[in-house]
């Protein structure tokens, strides 16, 4: 893409790889999901018609199925 720069050379190949591929995103634990969030606007520059497969365990109780 014309509007990105690189490090190197290595990363410019790193990102056409990955325009190339479905991405699996693991995240250790996702509290407010901003990382998740800014990951993902980031990937979709990249690779918008891929698959975008996220793991994550979930770190606030307000997210989380009763258990009840």
């Amino acid at each position: 893409m014309q509007f990105l720069k690189f490090a190197s050379n290595e990363d410019e190949q790193l990102c056409a790889t990955i325009r190339q591929q479905n991405v699996l995103l693991i995240d250790d634990v996702a509290t407010s999901g901003s990382t998740i969030n800014e990951i993902l606007r980031t990937l979709r520059i990249l690779n918008e018609d891929n698959d975008i497969t996220i793991f994550s365990l979930i770190g606030r109780k307000d997210l989380m199925a009763d258990a009840n």
